[in-house]
C-alpha cells in the first residue's frame, strides 16, 4: 500500500484490527482519482465554458454531428456507458423503486442524514473549498442532490435517454471538474488529505446512499423485504458505476458487505472539521427554503425537528462533532415509527385515501427539489460565487 494521508493515519490505525482488508482497501483508493473523467475534462480544458457546455450536452442527448466537433476521449467516454452493465436487472430493481415510493417521506429525510454523514468526512473539505453548499448556493446543492435521487427511483430512470442516467454522469464529470480545479489552486496538500473527491470518497457516499439510506428508513418506520432492498441496492450500484465508483468497491450492491464499508471508513476518517460543521449545519439551516417555508416560527421549527431527527439517527457523539444543538431525542424515533404505522393502518382501510397521500407527498418532493433549470453545466471556477450558474 503507498504511503498513507497523514490525515488518515489515526483512523487507519482504528480500523485496520477491525478488518484490515477492508481498511487497507479504502485508504488505498483515497489517493485515487478517476482518470477516465479527468482525461476528460483535461481535455476539455482549452474551450471555453459555452463551447465545453456545448459538448457535454450533445453527449448526453446522443447529438453525433455536434459531438464529433469534440475530443476524441469526451466521445470515447459516452461510447463506453452507452451499453448497461450485464448484471443489471431491470425487472429485479422494481421493488425497490416501490419501496421508495411506499415510504417517500422516510427515504427523503434518511437521504439527507445520509448527506450529512457524508459531510461529516473530508468530503466536505472539497465542497467548503468551492463554497457551494455555503451561503445562497446550499439550497440549489440540496435541490439537484434531491433531484437525481427521486429521478433515479422512477420507472426507466437509468435507460440511456432518461434524465437519471444524464444526471448521474454529470454529477460525475462535475467532480472532476472540481477536482481539477482544487489541483490548480495549490491549495490542497495530496499528502495530508488525499486526492480531492478521491475514489475512496465516491464509494463512501454511494454506501451511505445505499445500504446507510436504507438502515435510517427501517428505523424511522419503512417496512423492505429482501427484494425491495437488494432492489434498491442494485439502482445504487448502476447509478454509482456511472457516478465513477469503481466495482470493486460496490460488492455487487451487497448491503452487508456496503454497510461495512460504510462503518469502517467513517471510523478511516478523521473527526470532523470546522468545514464539516460549517458544511453540515448550512445544509440543515437550507432546508426551510426548500420546503417553501417563509414564516420566522415555521422556518426555526423546521431545522429544530431536523436537527433533533439527525441527531437521533446520527448519535450524541457525531452530532456533538457537527455542533448541532444538545436536545433529548428520547422517544423520537419511537413516536414517528408509532405514526408511520398509524398512516399504513388507515391506508389500508382506505386505498383510495393512501393513493391521494403518497401523490400528495410525491409532489411536494418534486416541487421541493425543482430547479429552475436542469442543464448539464460544470463549474468554470472554483468559488462557486464567480462561477457561471451551474
Amino acid at each position: 500500500m503507498q504511503k498513507i494521508p497523514s490525515a488518515y493515519q489515526i483512523g487507519y490505525e482504528k480500523a485496520h484490527p477491525l478488518n484490515p482488508s477492508l481498511a487497507a482497501k479504502y485508504i488505498e483508493y483515497t489517493v485515487l482519482n478517476d482518470p477516465v473523467a479527468d482525461a476528460v475534462i483535461e481535455s476539455l480544458a482549452r474551450f471555453d465554458h459555452g463551447q465545453v457546455h456545448r459538448f457535454i450536452k450533445a453527449g448526453m442527448e446522443q447529438n453525433a454531428q455536434i459531438l464529433a466537433e469534440a475530443p476524441r476521449v469526451l466521445r470515447d467516454f459516452f461510447e463506453e456507458l452507452e451499453t448497461p452493465p450485464a448484471w443489471f436487472d431491470r425487472d429485479a430493481v422494481f421493488p425497490g423503486r416501490q419501496a421508495f415510493h411506499e415510504y417517500s417521506d422516510l427515504f427523503i429525510p434518511a437521504f439527507f442524514v445520509a448527506t450529512l454523514q457524508n459531510a461529516s468526512t473530508l468530503i466536505s473539505k472539497a465542497f467548503y473549498t468551492t463554497g457551494r453548499v455555503l451561503s445562497g448556493f446550499g439550497a440549489r446543492r440540496i435541490r439537484q442532490n434531491t433531484r437525481h435521487f427521486i429521478e433515479i427511483m422512477l420507472p426507466g430512470s437509468l435507460e440511456r435517454q432518461s434524465d437519471g442516467w444524464k444526471q448521474s454522469v454529470r454529477i460525475r464529470l462535475v467532480h472532476a471538474q472540481v477536482r481539477r480545479l482544487i489541483r490548480s489552486s495549490g491549495n490542497w496538500d495530496e499528502s495530508v488529505y488525499g486526492v480531492p473527491l478521491s475514489v475512496a470518497h465516491l464509494a463512501l457516499a454511494s454506501a451511505n446512499f445505499s445500504a446507510t439510506i436504507l438502515k435510517h428508513a427501517q428505523t424511522l418506520g419503512a417496512q423492505m423485504d429482501d427484494a425491495a432492498r437488494n432492489g434498491f441496492m442494485q439502482i445504487w450500484r448502476y447509478a454509482s458505476t456511472l457516478i465513477g465508483t469503481p466495482e470493486a468497491l460496490l460488492f455487487d450492491g451487497d448491503e452487508a458487505k456496503t454497510s461495512a464499508l460504510s462503518q469502517l471508513a467513517h471510523i478511516c476518517e478523521p473527526p470532523p472539521g470546522d468545514e464539516s460543521v460549517a458544511v453540515a449545519n448550512a445544509l440543515v439551516k437550507a432546508l426551510p427554503a426548500i420546503a417553501g417555508k417563509t414564516e420566522p416560527d415555521d422556518r426555526q421549527s423546521m431545522v429544530e425537528h431536523t436537527y433533533r431527527v439527525a441527531r437521533a439517527l446520527l448519535g450524541d457523539e457525531l452530532a456533538d462533532q457537527l455542533s448541532f444543538p444538545r436536545q433529548s431525542t428520547a422517544g423520537l424515533l419511537t413516536w414517528m415509527r408509532l405514526q408511520r404505522r398509524a398512516h399504513r393502518v388507515s391506508h389500508r382501510m382506505a386505498p383510495g385515501v393512501a393513493q391521494k397521500w403518497r401523490g400528495k407527498n410525491f409532489v411536494f418532493l418534486l416541487e421541493a427539489s425543482m430547479l429552475d433549470d436542469l442543464s448539464y453545466q460544470i463549474p468554470d471556477h472554483l468559488k462557486a460565487d464567480k462561477a457561471t450558474p451551474w
